[in-house]
């Protein structure tokens, strides 16, 4: 088939005839691995996840950690399951990679890419991420705005500050009225599997939702009132009550929700970003945030995570009472853990069966599949 390349401003593209083939790829340069057969396989994972993988796999698996393995291990090792600590240091991943020659398969255990420098990899191993939060993020989302609407921590604690007075008194005056979320509408910017789920559990709520996506359609999918691409942003920021962010970072992506794109927010409008924080420029939210140019924002993924002796953000946003705050926990529930940990055994069992992997971000010799750029 030919190779059709989708052109856009975000430079989001995909080889169609690649993605197909990527897994055969990389199931023929695994294959070469001469370890398969009845003895176990050897996987450097952390010594965390070892038995919960070890609980999962159906294929015979030793797994090792890099810290406490020993030199034979390392030698055989064909897969590497790298611990957070590891993905964001190039000099470490690239370390513990020389020291396990056979590897051919890099096993991402989150599915954002941005924080790995995949040009250090090897190119013999193919890499491949996990899928795993497509439920708890759009839950976050549709939890964040539900309660913006409710403002429930408000309500919450002026009940608490007025009521239970000495003497069985209480001083509480009843809240102004709040919001239904039936009838508003979501802007949804990124289509992947995110963005697909915030939008299913935005329309059950009755709300009317639009989406920008980098893949062209032919027809809008429901429940989407519309959907459009880039240069459609501009509309989506006008008409939203809530703007979701749930695209990936990359350079093309990188500051895209900019101060001319927040200029045309609805002044009661809220940003929720749960994809990345340089997608959205830090200056000009914090700008428009102080001015009450636009409702508020909810802001679960930060400018500086990184780095453990610097703010989230370069500003004050703490000091915002129109700004909700996490520290990237939206995809943090036990369940998507637990899916996690299943997409990654369910990886070894295919790699040592000699079938076809899932999810390959990167095949071997650095070819790259448009699993890369979805979340």
């Amino acid at each position: 088939r030919p190779l059709v390349v989708r052109h856009s401003p975000f430079v989001w593209w995909s080889t169609m005839g690649l993605d197909h083939l990527l897994p055969w790829v990389a199931l023929f340069f695994a294959s070469a691995v001469p370890h398969r057969g009845s003895a176990s396989l050897v996987a450097v994972v952390p010594e965390s996840a070892a038995a919960e993988l070890q609980a999962k796999v159906t294929t015979p698996w030793q797994f090792v950690s890099a810290a406490s393995a020993s030199a034979d291990e390392l030698e055989k090792a064909v897969v590497v399951v790298p611990d957070f600590g590891m993905i964001r240091s190039a000099s470490t991943m690239s370390a513990v990679l020389q020291r396990i020659p056979a590897g051919t398969l890099l096993q991402l255990p989150m599915t954002g890419t941005d924080t790995l420098d995949l040009a250090s990899i090897p190119s013999r191993f193919s890499v491949c991420n996990v899928h795993n939060a497509g439920t708890a993020i759009p839950e976050y989302v549709l939890a964040a705005v539900m309660s913006w609407n409710v403002q429930l921590p408000k309500l919450n604690a002026d009940f608490r500050s007025c009521a239970w007075y000495a003497g069985n008194k209480s001083v509480c005056q009843r809240p102004p009225m709040h919001k239904e979320t039936k009838g508003q509408t979501m802007g949804v910017v990124g289509y992947g599997t995110i963005g697909q789920g915030v939008v299913q559990r935005a329309a059950a709520m009755g709300m009317r939702v639009v989406a920008i996506d980098a893949s062209p359609h032919s027809s809008t999918p429901p429940p989407l009132a519309w959907i459009g691409n880039d240069t459609m942003l501009p509309r989506l920021m006008e008409e939203s009550d809530f703007v979701v962010i749930s695209v990936p970072l990359l350079p093309a992506t990188r500051g895209m929700i900019n101060a001319d794109i927040l200029s045309h927010m609805k002044s009661s409008g809220v940003l929720v970003n749960i994809a990345r924080g340089p997608i959205v420029d830090e200056l000009a939210l914090y700008s428009v945030l102080k001015e009450g140019k636009i409702g508020g924002a909810v802001i679960d993924v930060w400018w500086q995570e990184m780095d453990p002796d610097a703010w989230p953000s370069r500003f004050d946003f703490s000091a915002m009472p129109n700004v909700w705050m996490t520290l990237h926990t939206s995809f943090n529930t036990l369940e998507a853990h637990e899916e996690g940990t299943r997409q990654i055994a369910a990886n070894l069992d295919l790699f040592a069966t000699g079938k076809p992997l899932q999810h390959i971000v990167r095949g071997p010799s650095g070819l790259s599949s448009g699993d890369s750029i979805s979340i």
